[in-house]
């Protein structure tokens, strides 16, 4: 498929790392122009380097996405810089470590809102900033990460991550019924077991030890790679899936497959 996105252009919120930078990279590949969005300035522009040096045409805008100035700032630079903006993906999405384990009746609020923001008000301002510019530019598609957390029980995330999650998933589908006489398509992917940064935030030990005890969930019991999601996502937002909106898709190692 490389090439098939010649003339585009893609963005990519949470680029500096883990699905976000393994979906830029696919992005460009395939011969989109891509704007990487991410908090983390410096890694950002690294990947954005290694991009352009790669041959590819590729910028990094730094973007807290739970400000809606920020995103709508995001777009406005995206459009001015590449002349527009057809192809998109929301990553952004994480919890709050107070807001982890099953025992959520110890949890505190904050940790609660701080998680809700981070994975569903992204989502939701980069959806209405993206499809506003869409509507009047000839549609486009959109894909977000939701979890397998949003669609089953999963006590390691915790109910905040879950709810949040679970959010990403009916706005997914809200988004794709709305706006669809608009040529617009929204889907998601749900990922199953990919070790990224979040898995290593208690170090390596924590991350093999959480990484062994939900592999074994999946059929296909080893860990997901992140270039193995973002082919998902690459997929959503091609011609191949033209009929294909308001979906979720679980690149999980046939975890969902068991219920």
């Amino acid at each position: 498929m490389t090439g098939q996105f010649e003339g585009k252009v893609a963005l990519v919120t949470a680029a500096a790392d883990g699905i976000g930078a393994a979906t830029a990279q696919a992005f460009a590949q395939n011969g989109a122009r891509v704007i990487l969005a991410d908090i983390n300035v410096e890694l950002g522009e690294q990947r954005a380097e290694a991009l352009r040096a790669a041959g590819h045409e590729a910028h990094f805008i730094r973007t807290d996405a739970t400000s809606e100035d920020d995103v709508e700032a995001l777009i406005r630079h995206t459009v001015e810089r590449f002349g527009g903006l057809h192809l998109a993906a929301n990553v952004v999405g994480d919890a709050h470590p107070g807001s982890a384990g099953p025992e959520f009746h110890q949890q505190s609020l904050e940790a609660f809102e701080h998680t809700i923001k981070m994975c569903l008000s992204t989502t939701f301002l980069c959806l209405k900033h993206q499809i506003a510019h869409m509507i009047d530019n000839g549609g486009g598609a959109i894909a977000n990460v939701t979890s397998l957390a949003g669609m089953l029980y999963n006590g390691w995330g915790g109910s905040a991550y879950g709810a949040g999650k679970a959010g990403v998933i009916r706005m997914t589908k809200f988004a794709a019924v709305s706006y669809a006489e608009h040529g617009i398509r929204v889907n998601c992917i749900a990922p199953g077991v990919t070790p990224t940064r979040a898995y290593y935030k208690s170090g390596p030990e924590h991350a093999k030890t959480l990484i062994d005890q939900q592999v074994i969930n999946q059929p296909i019991r080893r860990a997901i790679e992140t270039s193995e999601q973002a082919d998902g996502i690459i997929w959503l937002c091609s011609d191949h899936a033209a009929m294909v909106t308001g979906h979720v898709l679980p690149i999980d190692g046939g975890w969902m497959a068991q219920y």
